[in-house]
């Protein structure tokens, strides 16, 4: 697997989709601790400036989430996995129904018993990290799957970096930006998908079947990503020389 080649003026028809945690920001223990330098900030300004727009994140986080982590700059965005939908032009699609709350009872209860584990809720799903309990993996794993085979099919487990998430099982980044390549300023360009984790192998899948660019940061064994940047730094610099292409 090799770099992605740089940008050259010829490309400005990409279209850009972007995962936040491990991708453009490095994973904190604590998902609360994550939020975007002005470095960044500028960055995706530059980068939806210079494509007429056709920047969106594409995220596990909420909607909530992603605004408090970017602040006053509201990108449009597929949170929870796609169960929600910001479009370029600001309006807000929700498509999934809440996981059932006596799940979110049975983990919180869980993490109660277990220091360092956090419980993520949202608005469509609910995920347990156990970043800063990795010894208890396999307690995580069990329990998940136990609560999980109980829920009906309507729902399924998804497996990230030290995480463990209930959520709809129509929910995947891949869905997500067929979505918005259906949409202005998204329809008819070439889309660049970057993700770090498992659940952007979705992603990776159409974006080759579209013909798009398929990048992952960091490890990339087994992954569909088509090319490689070794970690976070680097796919900011890369994204910055795409970002100064005129």
């Amino acid at each position: 697997m090799h770099r992605p080649p740089p940008p050259h003026a010829a490309d400005r028809h990409w279209a850009w989709f972007l995962d936040v945690d491990g991708t453009l920001l490095e994973i904190e223990a604590y998902p609360d601790l994550v939020t975007a330098d002005a470095r960044l900030l500028r960055l995706l300004q530059d980068l939806r400036s210079n494509y007429d727009g056709a920047l969106a994140l594409i995220s596990g986080r909420s909607l909530d989430q992603l605004d408090r982590i970017f602040g006053a700059l509201r990108l449009a965005a597929a949170a929870s996995h796609g169960l929600q939908q910001r479009l370029a032009d600001g309006t807000v699609l929700n498509k999934a129904s809440e996981v059932p709350s006596g799940s979110l009872r049975r983990i919180t209860e869980l993490a109660d018993r277990h220091p360092g584990l956090v419980v993520e809720q949202k608005p469509f799903s609910v995920g347990l990290h156990y970043r800063a309990r990795p010894d208890l993996e396999a307690t995580v794993l069990e329990a998940m799957e136990k609560i999980h085979s109980e829920l009906d099919n309507g729902v399924r487990l998804m497996h990230g970096k030290m995480v463990v998430e209930i959520l709809p099982a129509g929910a995947n980044k891949g869905s997500a930006i067929r979505s918005f390549m259906q949409t202005r300023p998204f329809r008819g360009r070439l889309p660049v998908f970057v993700g770090d984790d498992v659940t952007d192998e979705y992603g990776f899948a159409v974006v080759n079947e579209l013909g798009g660019l398929s990048i992952r940061v960091g490890s990339a064994a087994g992954s569909a990503a088509k090319w490689q940047l070794r970690n976070v730094a680097d796919l900011r610099a890369w994204l910055r020389a795409a970002a100064d292409v005129r």
